[in-house]
């Protein structure tokens, strides 16, 4: 949280230095098997300690809790049908029933007021009760596409945790490493202007930062993410990533979640997790891969 960050965090001369607490996120558990899949293995690898789940996914019904992986909600009001019956979010959906699939269509209605916040919020609290319904422990909150992050709405995706008892919400703030030139450099550069706002509650809080948003695909590796966080000293930092496992006959992807370019994601940033390369970085740099619900209090 803001305040925190001015506590004097100097450690006394000679004392250990305080490792970097890295919370490796997968965004999008309950979208396919391939996303499950690649949770599963790279869990079991040492190098996914977290993951998010639609609660609107075609997925959703096989996903079950994993060892040493905190769950949280993925809250969508972009893709695919919404959890409440339409008629009672008119303002979150298109013609056909179905959220409006589009990031850049639903930040127009954002901008021109034109989401009511109140559906927002009833329908974001109805994705976290159908989660917990089935048995999932949840620890955080955070958006498809960062899209709760959108003018007026970070602070409704803080109270809809804050009334469940969830803690960490995610601040898609990517402060560290070096900006790219494209849409890489646009993507990251909108969502640190929309954060400048963005405040957690007395009930929430959100990490130092996050990493992932820029480099993504071929570009998510180890080195990238070392070189981003090199001497920033001892912070919680959340790593947002896409790995997936494609097999053979998997399903499409459905018509109803919109254009989707993240499958093209799946692979190569399965293949940096499962590499070695991550646990090679952690210990050369002492990062402590945690969770959600064993990060430390006092890692700043």
């Amino acid at each position: 949280m803001e305040m925190a960050n001015k506590r004097n965090t100097a450690a006394p001369r000679g004392a250990a230095r305080a490792p970097l607490e890295l919370i490796v996120n997968v965004d999008d558990l309950g979208l396919h098997p391939a996303v499950r899949r690649a949770v599963e293995a790279c869990a079991a690898a040492g190098t996914v300690t977290s993951a998010s789940v639609l609660a609107n996914g075609p997925d959703l019904g096989a996903v079950r809790p994993v060892a040493g992986v905190s769950l949280g909600a993925h809250l969508n009001i972009l893709r695919g049908p919404p959890i409440s019956p339409a008629r009672e979010v008119r303002s979150l959906v298109g013609a056909d029933g179905n959220f409006v699939g589009s990031a850049s269509a639903l930040a127009w209605r954002a901008a021109r007021g034109a989401l009511r916040h109140e559906e927002v919020r009833l329908e974001w609290s109805r994705q976290i009760a159908a989660l917990r319904e089935r048995g999932l422990v949840l620890s955080h909150v955070d958006g498809e596409k960062h899209t709760h992050c959108l003018p007026g709405l970070f602070s409704i995706a803080c109270a809809v945790a804050a009334e469940h008892g969830i803690r960490w919400v995610r601040r898609s703030d990517e402060r560290f490493g070096n900006l790219r030139i494209g849409a890489p450099a646009v993507r990251r550069a909108v969502l640190r202007a929309l954060c400048v706002s963005a405040r957690t509650t007395a009930a929430t809080e959100s990490t130092d930062a996050v990493w992932g948003i820029a480099e993504q695909g071929r570009s998510f590796t180890a080195a990238a993410c070392e070189r981003a966080l090199a001497g920033i000293g001892a912070r919680r930092i959340e790593v947002v990533c896409h790995p997936g496992d494609r097999h053979e006959g998997d399903p499409a992807l459905p018509p109803s979640f919109g254009r989707m370019r993240v499958h093209e994601l799946w692979a190569p940033e399965f293949e940096s997790l499962r590499d070695g390369s991550w646990l090679a970085a952690a210990a050369r740099n002492r990062w402590r891969l945690v969770n959600f619900e064993s990060v430390s209090s006092d890692a700043r």
